[in-house]
């Protein structure tokens, strides 16, 4: 993606979020929203992150970015008391202004125990302290924590779920390659039992189709998120799932 073609236009009020359903597969009903940071110019060109965060660490807004990410997502369910997630990185974990801005919100916030953040698991991994004091920290305002694209990289798996966390989130390679391997079948029949025994949530992500989301249907998983049910979108959809 040419550079000027984005930053002609930048500002980082045009990053906005997007809204993609995590929808219960049993029932076919939105269970939560995560929301998706999108860059959109005004001639309506919707950029991803990889398009444009080298924009935002250029200009030092990486910090701003998640705090304005998780403002606009608030306002937005404030009054419908919908569930919803944003994505933290290493630095947002690091960012102690961050976490108090988001306790002073919370704090005001109907249901805050709606809202969570998810971080991805080679991130947890690497910064386990970090990511604990988060959570001792932030646990009492009633925001939770996912763990995010677990199993996408090697990691001790037991550990992070040793977490008062909320779920996990099972990254979507792991379950394209089910068919063709006894040992993924047997990981992932295992996080669902350590999960269920610790009383947290399951996702299975990056589902795109309807083979892949009908092996997700013969597993002891509850929800799923991928392009099967909708890509990200600027206004969340119906709570049903069809």
């Amino acid at each position: 993606m040419p550079i000027r073609e984005i930053t002609d236009s930048y500002t980082l009020e045009s990053i906005v979020p997007y809204f993609q359903p995590i929808v219960d597969i049993r029932s076919e009903i939105v269970w939560r929203y995560e929301c998706l940071a999108r860059l959109v110019t005004p001639e309506q060109r919707v950029f991803l992150p990889s398009d444009f965060l080298y924009l935002i660490e250029r200009n030092n807004h990486i910090h701003q970015l998640a705090e304005m990410m998780f403002c606009k997502s608030a306002v937005y369910f404030e009054e419908s008391n919908t569930p919803w997630n944003i994505n933290l990185d290493a630095s947002d974990l690091n960012n102690e202004e961050l976490l108090n801005s988001l306790i002073t919100q919370l704090a005001n916030y109907p249901n805050p125990s709606r809202v969570c953040v998810e971080v991805s698991a080679d991130v947890a991994n690497h910064h386990y302290e970090t990511l604990k004091r988060f959570i001792d920290k932030s646990m009492h305002s009633g925001m939770g924590v996912f763990i995010d694209n677990l199993g996408k990289s090697s990691g001790n798996v037991r550990k992070l779920m040793s977490l008062p966390i909320r779920g996990v989130k099972l990254d979507g390679g792991l379950l394209r390659r089910l068919d063709h391997s006894a040992e993924i079948e047997d990981f992932i029949l295992s996080i669902c039992d350590l999960a269920k025994s610790r009383h947290m949530s399951i996702v299975a992500e990056h589902v795109e189709d309807a083979d892949t989301l009908e092996k997700v249907m013969q597993l002891p998983i509850q929800y799923a998120q991928g392009f099967v049910f909708c890509e990200p979108a600027p206004v969340p959809r119906n709570s049903s799932a069809h």
